[in-house]
């Protein structure tokens, strides 16, 4: 008797027991939908379209994390409210932040991937620490901003790293220019502001803090540390469109006077609530009168049809 064995070809083995036939399966490589997943698995091949998969993929993540931040740099101050949600209630709501402490007078909102945060605290930790033991002084705000985005730059140039899926945005007092903020995005490109926002309602509230500094602008004045709180806490709530409980925000303060920034508690937050709420109301009740004056004031259906009417003379 005689028995025919099939040989086997690369298509029907196991991955793991794949030699050199590899080599004749990866030759030929399908265009169309192949190719476009060729550019997209990859991060260091540009598209034909001059596009990074990788980097936007990073973008989208951040966007998703469900989360708003606003920053704010008013004339003596800085302001920066975040959302704060917890995602299980028997997790311990201490434990849950997006607001953290890099030194005494520097502080950052990391929105994105849990994991990707910590290791950029940790980075912008070092960097900070290392600064001070080389020079005797303290890191500026704008050094370490430049750092780390050479440093999330950098990884977007290799293929054997993973794009950093997180939004950074330092806050700090110079002590030479004063009131500074930054905001650095996953493809490590930087800027300074003077108000700025991110997550996942990046550009609706861009539109709103906008408007606040036009207004305040054309009414020729600066903000005031009280003012930009409750700039920030009132544009946050515009932007997801309900009503917050002390809880749901984190909202920290640093002052020209008082550089070391300061996590508010529940009942300072409550207390610019409840401002925000009055002023609110007495919006309404001031538009309502006037549409109540106007209603009476105009000239009746009537009074318009006998004015109309020509003279008997």
């Amino acid at each position: 008797f005689f028995f025919f064995f099939k040989q086997k070809t690369a298509y029907e083995m196991q991955r793991g027991l794949v030699g050199s036939e590899m080599c004749i399966r990866d030759r030929y490589k399908a265009k169309g939908m192949q190719a476009h997943l060729t550019f997209d698995k990859t991060i260091k091949v540009f598209s034909p379209e001059g596009r990074l998969y990788q980097v936007e993929y990073a973008f989208k993540a951040v966007a998703s994390c469900g989360l708003t931040a606003i920053a704010f740099r008013g004339t003596n101050c800085v302001v920066a409210c975040v959302q704060k949600k917890v995602p299980d209630k028997l997790i311990d709501p201490a434990t849950v932040t997006s607001l953290y402490k890099v030194t005494d007078t520097i502080a950052c909102v990391l929105l994105g991937s849990p994991s990707d945060s910590k290791m950029i605290l940790n980075r912008m930790r070092y960097e900070a620490n290392n600064f001070k033991y080389e020079n005797g002084y303290d890191i500026p705000v704008h050094v370490l901003a430049s750092k780390m985005s050479g440093f999330a730059q950098l990884i977007s140039q290799y293929a054997f790293y993973r794009t950093i899926c997180t939004t950074s945005v330092l806050l700090s007092i110079d002590e030479e220019k004063g009131p500074q903020v930054f905001k650095i995005d996953p493809a490590g490109h930087c800027q300074g502001f003077k108000g700025c926002t991110a997550g996942a309602k990046e550009q609706e509230a861009m539109t709103l803090l906008e408007k606040a500094f036009k207004k305040k602008a054309q009414a020729g004045g600066n903000f005031s540390t009280d003012e930009a709180t409750e700039a920030v806490i009132e544009t946050l709530q515009n932007v997801i469109g309900s009503d917050f409980k002390p809880g749901d925000l984190e909202v920290s303060v640093a002052t020209t006077t008082n550089p070391v920034f300061k996590l508010l508690n529940p009942t300072e937050v409550e207390q610019y609530l409840n401002k925000i709420a009055d002023k609110s109301q007495l919006t309404l009740t001031l538009q309502y009168h006037s549409l109540t004056c106007l209603l009476y004031t105009s000239p009746s259906p009537r009074d318009l049809s006998t004015s109309r009417m020509p003279s008997s003379a």
